[in-house]
């Protein structure tokens, strides 16, 4: 009376392909402050300018709101993971700026510019 034998595998399958399409909340993960970053990239995406970057400090590619003097202005809100694979994920550990990734094709956009900076940059720096 089930769907088939291998109902559970493509339930799962369904299940991991919806997962990998949403920004992943993180609250382990502290978000450099104060310190400048080195803008790689930038994006128009939603309503607005988003940088991508790097840190001295804090090695990894990061995504910030642009400095446009709102109260989000120049504000880390994550970074993405998994670009060296092909495959990225969005990690964000600020609940207002993961509702924000939630919306609409957000956190496709932001995965899909992250790994166009992210490639961009490793051609420039391999030369």
């Amino acid at each position: 009376m089930g769907v088939g034998r291998t109902a559970p595998h493509r339930v799962r399958a369904a299940y991991a392909r919806a997962l990998s399409s949403i920004p992943l909340p993180v609250r382990a993960v502290s978000v450099p402050a104060g310190e400048a970053m080195t803008v790689l990239g930038e994006a128009e995406i939603g309503d607005g300018l988003i940088y991508f970057g790097t840190m001295t400090s804090a090695p990894k590619l990061w995504v910030a709101f642009a400095d446009n003097g709102s109260d989000d202005s120049g504000r880390i809100f994550g970074y993405p993971t998994g670009l060296l694979g092909g495959e990225p994920e969005v990690h964000v550990p600020d609940q207002d700026s993961l509702r924000w990734t939630m919306q609409g094709d957000i956190a496709e956009t932001l995965k899909r510019h992250g790994l166009n900076v992210w490639n961009d940059a490793r051609r420039w720096c391999e030369g």
